[in-house]
């Protein structure tokens, strides 16, 4: 009898500790705890098992670690763990420094569509250079992780009003500077970034181009989010008559700052883009900005994370320098001014491509005196990118591009707007009308790579 309760207890004991292994297996507390493992092998199942059940793995994370991320925005250093914790946040929510906004993306647009459907949400569809989850993706999109998604106002906004999503629509090019006494710099170079609002079926609804100032993304988000409110109400999906407003709106906007500042103007019956661009030069985008500079403030979840970006702390104590100031002296280091007229050819040349949608007069700042006042060239991306560009998208899309699918939008966008077609495998920072005196050309294609055809 002793032996036959022996046997039932072992027997007990085993069918025991196999439910706790398999509980320890499948249950998302116990990924949170294995998601920051010193083995990294580990770490990224655990990580890929709390994205895939969506937010709430990434809310589980928030909640466990919510002292420790507190204490690193209270400016608390790096040590190893809080490394880990912030790769864990980065994987689960698919943005790179997600400690600092709590954001979840989707990287499967049919799953953000179900949500949005779910939810009675937009979605607010993210397409760029590199990945949104890396800190080297494209220039654009480090500065919308830096001064948009913390920002307290769009922060809330993002995560109570939308579906968010992001799509990769090619690597971001990176250079990297050996001075050859073991220190090295590296940057991207070339590349726009574009935030689309979507229905819930994928259909735009209206287009963000660039980088915004906080206040004037938010208000445009909030009418957009209001217009597809009111088409799923009225169980329509046509957004042009919307894209036509907004478009006047700019338009109207546009020429009163050009009043405001006493520049001459066309005709307001001749209101167009392409009209009023043709009154403006470098002087007058800048005093047009520094109309709106007030309004490119920071707030302090967004400072802080912008001062953890510099290498020391008097550097961090001086305002950042805008994407125009980061990339585009290393375009002209490759191949001169940024204003250098370019003949026409197959592919645009970087030159042409890189003063897109950042602030001009930034462009013209070398890099070792590129620490400008970021507000202000915020404040002159917003205006050239609101005024200049998401004009010609709009009415684009209203119009022959009524029909276009998102996919087909983005390819023309990208072409005609940004100037870095998908045709074109090296963003015209190739030229062909450029000798390099190196063999080759300096360029080389790994099996797999895009075609280089020429």
């Amino acid at each position: 009898m002793k032996n036959f309760s022996f046997l039932a207890c072992s027997v007990l004991i085993v069918i025991f500790n196999i439910a706790a292994s398999a509980r320890t297996a499948d249950h998302p507390a116990d990924w949170v705890e294995q998601a920051v493992s010193a083995d990294k092998s580990v770490a990224q199942k655990a990580q890929d098992q709390l994205r895939q059940i969506g937010p709430q793995g990434l809310e589980l994370l928030e909640q466990r670690f919510a002292n420790e991320i507190s204490a690193h925005q209270s400016g608390m250093p790096s040590d190893e763990r809080w490394k880990r914790i912030a790769a864990a946040l980065d994987r689960v929510g698919g943005q790179y420094d997600d400690y600092a906004s709590g954001l979840y993306w989707y990287t499967d647009l049919e799953k953000a569509k179900a949500a949005a459907r779910t939810s009675g949400r937009p979605i607010l569809s993210l397409r760029l250079l590199g990945r949104l989850d890396e800190d080297l993706s494209c220039a654009n999109s480090r500065f919308f992780r830096t001064t948009l998604y913390p920002s307290a106002e769009i922060n809330q906004l993002l995560k109570n009003g939308f579906i968010l999503h992001w799509e990769s629509v090619r690597p971001a090019p990176r250079v990297t500077i050996d001075f050859g006494d073991g220190r090295t710099l590296q940057r991207t170079i070339t590349g726009n970034s574009i935030h689309y609002i979507l229905d819930s079926d994928g259909k735009i609804v209206d287009a963000l181009p660039g980088l915004y100032s906080a206040p004037v993304f938010t208000a445009e988000l909030q009418q957009a989010a209001a217009v597809v409110k009111e088409a799923r109400g009225k169980g329509t999906a046509d957004y042009a008559e919307h894209m036509n407003v907004t478009c006047a709106r700019l338009l109207q906007a546009w020429a009163a700052d050009l009043a405001a500042i006493n520049a001459p103007q066309p005709p307001s019956k001749a209101l167009a883009e392409s009209a009023l661009e043709r009154w403006m030069d470098d002087n007058k985008w800048q005093q047009v900005a520094q109309l709106h500079v007030n309004v490119a403030a920071f707030d302090g979840s967004v400072r802080e994370l912008m001062a953890r970006k510099f290498p020391s702390a008097p550097v961090a104590a001086r305002v950042a320098m805008s994407k125009a100031a980061v990339e585009t002296p290393m375009i002209r280091a490759l191949g001169g001014s940024a204003q250098d007229p370019v003949q026409p050819q197959e592919y645009p040349d970087a030159r042409v491509a890189a003063p897109v949608a950042v602030a001009k007069m930034a462009a013209e700042t070398p890099m070792m005196r590129a620490v400008r006042n970021l507000s202000g060239t915020v404040a002159l991306d917003t205006v050239q990118n609101n005024y200049m560009r998401r004009t010609k998208i709009l009415a684009f899309l209203a119009g022959q591009g009524h029909a276009y699918s998102l996919a087909q939008a983005n390819d023309w966008i990208y072409a005609r707007i940004f100037l870095t077609p998908r045709q074109d495998p090296w963003l015209g920072l190739a030229p062909a009308d450029v000798f390099a005196a190196i063999d080759g050309n300096g360029e080389t294609r790994e099996l797999g790579s895009l075609s280089a055809t020429r």
